[in-house]
């Protein structure tokens, strides 16, 4: 608490010169950093991000803020930040896509990807590049296994939220994805962090696997990761699930997906004067 106190603190000084440059890239960190210190997944995320974007458009623009290195990384993790928080709550991303765009179009391969972006929000250190050795090959195994975890979430998710009809079962090919995530994100080293930003698309599995056993590692992994990071997004990740399995236990897997509990989370919170939304990055 004392350290969120602090971030906030700093926030509110800074917002009144956000015209110096230096102040600006500060503010940036600070909203990155209020994303790690709100440690659940329920949070006013979307305030966050909003705050982020009036910023950069009161400084000038994605066109001023993309020519920088350092102030790429830091929209990327926001970007980054803005899809998972949309994405998990069906609504349309705080940044346009003109922004992702603008990002691309400077992307070169050598500062900064999508992997050290995903790493980086957890350390908030400078890539190391340049690995020519068993490590490198390590983390391409390791980076293979993440995106594989994701692209069969987001494909998992598509069917969800496009194609499934409430009442109708699961066909197996889906459930195949679910069981792919998980293996993809255990093939993954313990020590390896890039594997915790496959949160999002190991929750998704785990609303729909039904066998006992997948249930509780995928619990276990999440116990595993609150413990060694103190990141308790994790730990709140797992009354979440069980929620949605609690649900389906009484109502029938096939009537039941994770939106309609999250749905329910926002009504219950409207009463709240900022927007809580969920966030699993």
């Amino acid at each position: 608490m004392i350290g969120r106190y602090a971030a906030l603190q700093s926030l509110r000084e800074s917002l009144g010169t956000y015209g110096n440059g230096e102040y600006c890239y500060s503010i940036l960190d600070t909203i990155i950093i209020l994303f790690s210190l709100d440690v659940i997944c329920l949070g006013t995320w979307r305030t966050h991000l909003l705050g982020a974007y009036c910023l950069l458009e009161a400084c000038g623009g994605i066109e001023k803020w993309v020519a920088s290195v350092r102030t790429q990384v830091q929209i990327g993790i926001l970007l980054l930040l803005d899809a998972i928080t949309s994405l998990v709550n069906r609504e349309d991303c705080v940044f346009p896509y003109s922004y992702f765009e603008a990002l691309l179009s400077m992307y070169n391969g050598y500062e900064w990807d999508l992997f050290i972006l995903c790493e980086d929000s957890w350390h908030r250190v400078s890539p190391v590049t340049g690995l020519q050795d068993e490590e490198s090959m390590q983390q391409d195994v390791d980076n293979m296994q993440f995106a594989e975890a994701w692209r069969n979430g987001l494909l998992l998710y598509l069917y969800r939220v496009f194609r499934w009809v409430p009442g109708c079962g699961i066909p197996v090919h889906i459930l195949y994805r679910a069981r792919a995530i998980m293996d993809h994100v255990f093939a993954c080293r313990d020590e390896c962090m890039i594997s915790r930003q496959a949160l999002l698309p190991l929750f998704f599995a785990g609303c729909e696997l039904q066998e006992p056993m997948s249930h509780k590692r995928i619990l276990n992994l999440c116990s595993s990761w609150n413990d060694r990071t103190r990141y308790h997004m994790f730990s709140t990740t797992i009354p979440l699930l069980e929620a949605v399995k609690a649900e389906q236990r009484t109502k029938g897997f096939e009537k039941v997906w994770l939106g309609q509990i999250i749905d329910r989370q926002h009504s219950s919170d409207s009463h709240f004067p900022l927007h809580v939304r969920i966030c699993f990055g």
